[in-house]
């Protein structure tokens, strides 16, 4: 058998040895169990033992030691009982030092192309480095055993419970997560606690005037299931567990809606829950049980909406639907990842008069959420919308919102799925820059007015004309009213990265109280960033745990026929 060095170009070892860990970190990589340390020192061994017959340990080598000390601190922080946060942390700054040692050592030099690269796997003949492989494999078990969670499924714990993100070792990414949160909540100066909104005066209202709106569609909850019949009993079982997940957060935030609307001048009613499914799709029994019983219970009011066609994705049919004039002057759509802080009906009030369509700006200020919307409901907009969703397949290059293509395959081979911007939120962008007139953001007296931090969305906005023949007119909503909670966000905001997001909230109806969270509707935009998904307590930010703490109070008041189904570890 050959003993020449194994063959690894540079490029490709930077990939496999300790550059990657130039785009992740260390200790995600140990956290994920990907690659495997064991595996790489398995390697190591063998390589060694296939070119001298034994296998020469370098136990001496700084790198090795480098690993040796994070392993060891690990061990003594976790017998002292330190937190979850702290542990981590520590062994990140020793990994990267570690990091730093391996690449100082391991630069290359004038050496050739397989030496640099043997010594990017340490797989150095002058100084092996297999026991810091084995090191970090014995250190990787530890965080696995500690962090990685006992499930039967990507959804499921052992005993059938709904965990959401069960089997993910990224319970330990989440942990990093809060860390980031918190440190950019304190940054940010926000508490992390709303205040209880003060008592209102009654105001008589025509009941029904105000609706608040929801949509529960195929295409979110059965996106990750093969429709082919090939996915297994397993992806069945997760697609149900990921149903009952999203009725328990449907079901909190009704109950936040509830609660925030105990003290305001009038009552919204029952959140509306838009059902939209593909034709031959239906939900599981336990999710439709669960549903009736919490529109028993008063808290929700379902919606069977008709079959969407062929072509158009039910998050967009569902949406379409919420124009159709139902008895309401005006409806507030909801995504079901949004928790409500405080009472809304001034958001009513002040767009009671002049106000067709509005909706918040992402944190870039440069477009706009469709996770909160306010619409008046019109047969006329909504015959307009749907118009302009069935010429959608005609759209040509980029969207203007994103700088992506508006289809990544031909439209007419595609039943939605291959929409190429970012879903629905582009076209919803395009459509109310070129069939609305803007007139700035809402305003607490009513009426808008344009604002600083709008310049970048005007920008954008304006680069085309607007129709001549306006459907109606469209204001923005303050930054409080679709606040992104992820550590993202709010690490891009306390570091000023979005100022005009931070400025708009500065300036926003809540800026003015003491000792308040000043933002009255918290989302939680994100595939992975969903609070019910962090299934340890200690992944969770203090805007997560609002969350938990009005899922748990909204558990206690669960109907017997719709019991809260997501259960987790501590």
């Amino acid at each position: 058998m050959s003993t020449d060095p194994i063959p690894f170009t540079a490029s490709g070892s930077r990939q496999m040895g300790f550059g990657l860990y130039n785009v992740v970190s260390l200790w995600n990589i140990a956290l994920t169990g990907w690659p495997t340390f064991g595996l790489l020192h398995r390697l190591c061994r063998r390589a060694f033992a296939n070119s001298t017959g034994t296998h020469r340990p370098a136990r001496g080598a700084f790198v090795v030691r480098a690993a040796q000390r994070a392993r060891r601190r690990y061990e003594s922080n976790a017998s002292r009982g330190v937190s979850d946060l702290e542990l981590l942390h520590s062994l990140e700054v020793d990994l990267n030092q570690l990091r730093s040692s391996w690449f100082a050592r391991f630069d290359g030099g004038g050496a050739p192309v397989t030496e640099v690269a043997t010594r990017w796997l340490g797989l150095d003949a002058m100084e092996p480095s297999c026991e810091m492989w084995a090191e970090l494999a014995t250190l990787q078990r530890q965080l696995r055993h500690r962090f990685e969670l006992p499930c039967a499924s990507g959804a499921r714990r052992l005993d059938g419970a709904v965990c959401p993100g069960c089997r993910l070792a990224a319970q330990g990414f989440w942990l990093d997560e809060r860390r980031v949160a918190e440190a950019a909540l304190a940054q940010l100066g926000l508490p992390g606690q709303p205040e209880e909104p003060a008592a209102r005066a009654a105001e008589r209202r025509a009941p029904g005037a105000w609706a608040t709106a929801t949509v529960l569609t195929s295409e979110d909850l059965f996106r990750s299931i093969r429709h082919d019949g090939q996915g297994g009993s397993e992806d069945w079982e997760d697609a149900t567990a990921i149903v009952l997940a999203y009725v328990d957060a449907l079901r909190t935030l009704a109950f936040s809606l509830r609660r925030a609307g105990r003290h305001g001048a009038a009552s919204l009613g029952p959140l509306l829950v838009l059902l939209s499914l593909r034709q031959g799709e239906a939900l599981p029994q336990e999710a439709r049980e669960s549903l009736e019983a919490l529109e028993e219970q008063g808290l929700i009011q379902l919606l069977h909406l008709p079959i969407p066609p062929q072509h158009l994705w039910p998050r967009a049919w569902g949406k379409l639907q919420l124009w159709q004039p139902r008895g309401y002057d005006l409806v507030l759509y909801l995504d079901a990842d949004i928790l409500v802080l405080d009472d809304l009906t001034s958001l009513f009030r002040a767009a009671a008069e002049g106000v067709d369509a509005a909706a918040a700006l992402t944190r870039s200020m440069m477009g706009l959420n469709g996770g909160v919307m306010l619409l008046r409901p019109s047969s006329h907009i909504f015959h307009a919308l749907r118009a302009s969703l069935e010429e959608l397949p005609s759209w040509k290059g980029l969207s203007r919102w994103t700088g992506r293509p508006w289809w990544n395959t031909p439209p007419e081979t595609s039943n939605g799925s291959d929409f190429g911007s970012y879903g629905d939120q582009d076209h919803l962008n395009e459509w109310l820059a070129t069939s609305f007139r803007f007139a700035g953001e809402l305003q607490p007296g009513g009426g808008c007015a344009r604002q600083p931090w709008q310049r970048a969305y005007v920008d954008v906005r304006d680069a085309e004309p607007g129709s001549k023949q306006p459907l109606g007119t469209f204001c923005t909503l303050p930054v409080g009213f679709n606040f992104c909670a992820t550590a993202g966000c709010l690490d891009q905001l306390a570091s000023k990265e979005h100022h005009l997001a931070l400025e708009s909230l500065s300036h926003g109806w809540s800026a003015g109280r003491s000792q308040a969270l000043p933002v009255q509707v918290l989302h939680w935009p994100g595939a992975l960033r969903k609070p019910w998904q962090r299934c340890l307590s200690s992944t969770r930010s203090r805007l997560d745990e609002l969350w938990w703490k009005t899922f748990q109070e909204a558990c206690l008041e669960a109907p017997k026929a719709a019991p809260c189904r997501v259960k987790c570890f501590d």
